[in-house]
């Protein structure tokens, strides 16, 4: 799966590309038909294995990254700076002069931040033929937020497009699951912080009446740390998988606001082949937990 775009403003669509991965890089393979943009970058025409660089500062992402950026402190008083300019004046005889000349202007403090200067290398991959243009390792359990964000944006910036790799497996994360139903993202934490962005891009469409309904039982639901997280696709868009694997408890929880919790065993391979209405009025064991007054206090219950 190739994400591309100007830019990306949180982890989702990266998470969900990664699949299963932990330990990914961001990669763009290098043909004969984007020669132009390698060049761009800073890389010679025809890079070799192991050649690294800062790229060159191409816009926003990558200037911060090469350059460092200054941050406007409007949260402090005003400070007089002198700013010089080239001017023509007239004197007193008539006569014409031109120079530069400096006056001081009360301005707003500025921060430097500096640059990150993150590198790109060039690789190749599980001994393949093809050559790829890789970032730094990014943990997706470990590695800070921002910097995921960042890593993304240069990439776009430079490429417009980049695919994950998979460092464990050496291979570019491809899609892992035995149908289209689910999105099974990577095991580990998924605090509301982290799950937020994803939920939002469902309960987007949703009235704000409705919305903000939906969103408090995904939040409350996040609080008891969940290490496993499923989104539902196509006909299943709007269903969300929370799993606690320790408690061998997995949660069906859905947009719609007349539906219930549903509360499942540690079976959750056999869940992802089934039918919405297999899970929910078949044979499979399961536990209804009602969207009313109690609902919150039930969850509790259940996974305190």
């Amino acid at each position: 799966m190739k994400i591309k775009g100007k830019s990306v403003r949180s982890i989702t669509k990266i998470i969900a590309a990664a699949k299963n991965s932990n330990r990914i890089q961001l990669a763009y393979r290098i043909d004969p038909s984007n020669t132009d943009k390698i060049r761009d970058v800073g890389f010679d025409e025809n890079p070799s294995i192991g050649d690294y660089l800062i790229p060159a500062p191409l816009g926003k992402a990558t200037q911060a990254n090469s350059l460092g950026r200054q941050v406007v402190r409007k949260d402090l008083p005003k400070e007089p700076e002198p700013v010089s300019f080239h001017t023509s004046w007239t004197d007193w005889h008539g006569y014409q002069h031109s120079g530069i000349q400096t006056r001081y202007i009360d301005k707003y403090p500025r921060e430097y931040i500096p640059a990150d200067e993150e590198e790109l290398t060039v690789c190749k991959i599980n001994g393949g033929d093809a050559m790829y243009i890789v970032t730094d390792m990014i943990d997706l359990q470990k590695t800070d937020e921002k910097r995921i964000i960042h890593l993304s944006n240069i990439m776009l910036e430079c490429f417009g497009e980049f695919e994950i790799l998979d460092i464990d497996s050496g291979k570019i994360a491809g899609t892992k699951l035995k149908q289209l139903h689910w999105e099974i993202l990577p095991k580990g934490s998924y605090p509301w912080s982290k799950t937020k962005g994803l939920v939002g891009e469902v309960t987007g469409k949703l009235k704000d009446s409705e919305r903000l309904v939906v969103e408090s039982r995904m939040e409350h639901i996040s609080k008891f740390n969940p290490d496993f997280l499923a989104t539902g696709r196509a006909g299943f868009s709007g269903y969300f998988v929370y799993g606690f694997s320790a408690k061998k408890i997995y949660l069906l929880e859905s947009i719609h606001l007349d539906n219930a919790t549903y509360v499942f065993g540690d079976n959750w391979e056999a869940l992802s082949t089934l039918t919405k209405n297999e899970i929910i009025n078949g044979d499979v064991g399961h536990t209804r937990i009602i969207h009313d007054k109690k609902w919150k206090r039930s969850i509790r219950e259940l996974l305190s």
